[in-house]
């Protein structure tokens, strides 16, 4: 991906800092820099600020997607930190996580906070500017017994001393505890924000590929979840109940009506993040709440959920509706023009075998299993 070009600038230099990435620590710093230029537009900005910018951009991935960021990264540990500590608000219009982290965390976790993320602060801003200096330490970095504390500090030296006289070069100085932008990058990063992330985000989704091979939706699990549409799922059920009498809760037998209709997503949706029909499944609302974000028994419920997919893709085959059930056509790679009604043995096996890789997927990747309903 080519970032715009600009005759003031080491363009080039910026293009190559994410080159040979072995963690996830330089897209975030770089991501939350455009974020406070963007909320504050503030030259000066504290190394904090940036680092709980960072915490607050990779809980998402992290902890509510539950991303892998390979072993060499550190900041699983602090996204569970910052779950143990305060409880996240992830609803469409709650305040953004980074105030969130600011105005729940007390003043001993903020130090707890602080602590845990100061390698971050110590290493990531001057190694992130590495591709600028490369000539001046190529030597340094090729030396015997050379720290890597000796890198950094040769780093913010460079920095510092070109700040002014050598601009194009360096985006920021060090000033104590803060670190102050360049006002020529600060023009060319608001000039091209939306351009900066997305190539920000492209080298992040090419990082997350290797360390999640089987996840789908990568691209979706970048940031807080947008809003769902469920309008289409919620019409799709309410017909078939309002013909179809006595459909009960796969998972508590209840008798499911239109007056306590809750919709589940059988893998759930922050595994998934989609909404498709063949995912979601009609529970009563309290169900719903109790079984969250688990992954459910397969022993106990996968037959029942198959068979009640099938009960209601058969009743639209029949009234003739094959738009409204293209998502079936997709799921079995149908056209959407359907000629004949699967056979139930048929589809069972084809949503089992989509469904069961993708259960011990999510397993694997931490989220909570099984869910067995309780009253």
């Amino acid at each position: 991906m080519k970032l715009p070009e600009n005759d003031g600038l080491e363009i080039s230099k910026l293009s190559s800092v994410f080159s040979d990435t072995t963690n996830s620590y330089k897209f975030y710093w770089f991501l939350s820099i455009l974020d406070s230029l963007q909320e504050n537009n503030e030259a000066i900005v504290s190394l904090n600020d940036i680092v709980i910018r960072m915490v607050a951009n990779v809980w998402y991935p992290l902890d509510y997607y539950k991303l892998s960021f390979g072993k060499q990264d550190s900041f699983k540990k602090i996204a569970e930190f910052l779950t143990s500590k305060i409880t996240i608000d992830n609803s469409i219009n709650s305040p953004s996580l980074f105030n969130q982290i600011n105005s729940k965390l007390n003043l001993d976790d903020n130090y707890l906070l602080s602590q845990k993320t100061s390698k971050l602060k110590t290493y990531v801003p001057s190694r992130f500017l590495s591709p600028f200096f490369s000539d001046e330490i190529r030597g340094l970095l090729d030396s015997q017994g050379i720290s890597e504390s000796q890198v950094n500090s040769k780093i913010k030296e460079l920095a510092n001393n070109n700040f002014k006289n050598n601009p194009q070069k360096v985006i920021y100085r060090f000033v104590g505890d803060c670190i102050e932008i360049n006002e020529v990058w600060i023009d060319y990063f608001q000039k091209h924000q939306g351009i900066l992330r997305g190539f920000i985000y492209w080298h992040l989704i090419k990082f997350l590929q290797k360390n999640n091979p089987n996840v789908i939706g990568l691209s979706e699990k970048l940031n807080k979840p947008t809003q769902r549409d469920l309008k289409q799922a919620n019409l799709f059920w309410k017909e078939y109940l309002k013909e179809t009498p006595q459909v009960n809760c796969i998972y508590s037998g209840q008798e499911i009506t239109l007056q306590n209709l809750s919709l589940d997503h059988f893998l759930p949706w922050s595994f998934v993040a989609h909404d498709q029909l063949w995912n979601i499944i009609p529970t009563p609302k309290s169900v719903n709440s109790s079984k969250s974000d688990w992954l459910p028994s397969i022993e106990l419920y996968i037959n029942d959920y198959v068979y009640t997919q099938f009960k209601v893709y058969e009743f639209y085959f029949k009234k003739d509706k094959s738009k409204i059930i293209e998502d079936y056509s997709i799921l079995f790679s149908q056209s959407s023009e359907f000629n004949k009604l699967i056979a139930f043995d048929d589809f069972k096996e084809n949503l089992k075998k989509l469904i069961l890789p993708q259960i011990q997927t999510a397993r694997n990747m931490g989220f909570s299993y099984p869910f067995i309903y309780k009253k």
